[in-house]
């Protein structure tokens, strides 16, 4: 697959925002430039990155499927605990996360649909507690377009602008609770982005507003039934312990008590601490509420804090990378890491913020309300 080394906007006559700092508008071509230079040399060093690129996809999907089978067969055969078995899986199933962004973007065989739906379909196997990858594409271009602005369903989805508390940690690795403890909130914001759907008429809306509603059809229903059922059953064990209750011993309860522990082990536990780990950094990392529309400088900031190492390891580096993913797109998630360093001074220095953790104070916003 054969790539152009300079992203597609660049190639096109910008359009000219108007923004509170004109000087935005500069930042960001500067930013760009930068990183798709680095992007280019790496490619220029490495002209495999491109040539193979369609098969580095591929390879990296076949080997993180192998890694977390092999964990799961492992755990089944009594060779590897639990405690073992939950983040080694969950590691994978950060690449896993990183690899369907890219396949949302066609980064791998773009121009072969059915492979690049087999793949999605393959990371959505292994990842069920998330939106249907198909229902999420539309909504994360949106995201690009209006990162940080109310019609950002996907920052908002996962607590982005919420005040931080018991109420939004709990809500952080987990999805269905994310939309049940605050449905006013998730209705509000697909309207936003409903009507924000400019080139839509009334009736293709109607039709965004029902895949929004079935968004986590058909996995997330199952995956979320048997991790609930799961959580029940340990709940219940525990509080007949406490009250010296005996527990049942008929062939149902058995069957479902080892049938929900062996897929919390195998997914859904894993996929609870990667979605804690990464809905904690993405939606603290992105700004919300006073960032003007479009304005890539005011959208995120770099995580590189080594407080944050430990969340890092289950997002694959996504606090310290996706900001370079928000002014080019045109790069995997290997390149961004490949470069990140690189790139880092020359966002500082154009008013990229690093490490800004009063934004828990904040609830996202970029300043304190007046």
């Amino acid at each position: 697959m054969n790539l152009p080394l300079t992203d597609a906007k660049t190639t096109n006559k910008q359009k000219i925002k108007l923004f509170a700092d004109p000087e935005d508008e500069l930042r960001t071509h500067r930013i760009r430039k930068g990183i798709l230079e680095a992007g280019n040399q790496l490619r220029s060093e490495h002209p495999w990155l491109v040539k193979y690129q369609d098969q580095i996809g591929m390879g990296i999907l076949i080997t993180s499927v192998t890694g977390i089978i092999f964990n799961i067969t492992q755990y089944a055969r009594g060779k590897m605990p639990w405690y073992i078995a939950v983040p080694l899986s969950a590691f994978w199933m950060s690449i896993l996360h990183e690899l369907e962004h890219d396949l949302i973007h066609l980064m791998y065989h773009r121009k072969n649909k059915k492979i690049n739906n087999a793949m999605l379909a393959a990371v959505y196997a292994f990842r069920p507690s998330t939106i249907n990858p198909w229902i999420r594409r539309q909504i994360h271009l949106h995201h690009h377009k209006s990162s940080g602005t109310p019609s950002d369903v996907e920052e908002r989805g996962i607590n982005n602008g919420d005040k931080w508390g018991i109420k939004r940690l709990l809500m952080t690795g987990d999805n269905l609770l994310a939309i049940a403890l605050r449905p006013i909130e998730t209705l509000n914001a697909s309207n936003h982005f409903i009507k924000a759907q400019k080139d839509l008429n009334f009736k293709d809306k109607l039709k965004l507003k029902t895949k929004l509603a079935l968004g986590y059809s058909p996995l997330g229903n199952i995956h979320y039934g048997l991790w609930y059922s799961f959580l029940f059953m340990s709940v219940s064990k525990l509080g007949m312990k406490a009250l010296k209750i005996q527990a049942p011993t008929n062939r149902v309860w058995r069957w479902v008590d080892k049938t929900t522990k062996f897929y919390a082990v195998s997914i859904a536990a894993p996929n609870f601490l990667r979605t804690l780990s990464l809905h904690f950094t993405s939606s603290n990392l992105h700004y919300y509420g006073d960032v003007e529309d479009g304005n890539t400088v005011q959208q995120c900031q770099i995580w590189t804090d080594w407080r944050i190492k430990p969340l890092q390891a289950f997002c694959f580096n996504f606090g310290g990378t996706h900001a370079l993913h928000h002014f080019v797109v045109r790069d995997p998630f290997y390149i961004r890491q490949a470069i990140a360093k690189k790139c880092y001074p020359l966002m500082s220095e154009n008013g990229v913020r690093f490490n800004d953790f009063g934004t828990f104070k904040r609830a996202n916003r970029r300043l304190e309300k007046a």
